[in-house]
């Protein structure tokens, strides 16, 4: 019974555990869904940029300073971009790490489900064990008695 009881706290712990490891997993997946529409959007301002960059070439350029400041924007625009690949990358192996914990914890608790339930059946077969020689001795001396 001691065994039971023991597996039985094992298995809250690693319940416990397991709970967590879902949590984790959800935080860096909202963290890496973050990062990724930060990309998005830098991505997105790139290509309106250039498109205005393009209509500024197409039309008249009054200003040579503004050409200059629209492609230093955008060459700051690419090293983010870059950077923010980077942190997506980052935030994609953290998620990946911490899905890994979570099969482990899975699998942990798995284990000590299915260790339970073997101790569980041979304490109900040492019982069953018991019964039957309780009720064969009684038996037996009942047929003797008579």
């Amino acid at each position: 019974m001691a065994k039971i009881d023991t597996l039985k706290r094992i298995e809250q712990v690693r319940e416990f555990k397991k709970d967590e490891a879902e949590i984790e997993v959800h935080k860096a997946w909202k963290a890496l869904r973050m990062e990724q529409e930060t990309l998005e959007m830098l991505q997105r301002l790139l290509a309106d940029t250039a498109d205005v960059l393009e209509q500024k070439k197409i039309g008249n350029i009054e200003n040579a300073y503004e050409l200059t400041l629209y492609y230093n924007y955008i060459d700051l625009l690419f090293k983010k971009i870059d950077d923010q690949s980077l942190v997506i990358t980052q935030k994609d192996e953290e998620l990946q790490q911490c899905q890994a914990i979570l099969v482990e914890t899975y699998k942990e608790l798995k284990t000590v489900g299915i260790l339970k339930d073997k101790v569980i059946r041979e304490e109900n077969k040492r019982k069953t064990a018991i019964e039957q020689r309780q009720m064969d001795y009684a038996h037996l001396a009942r047929i003797t008695r008579q």
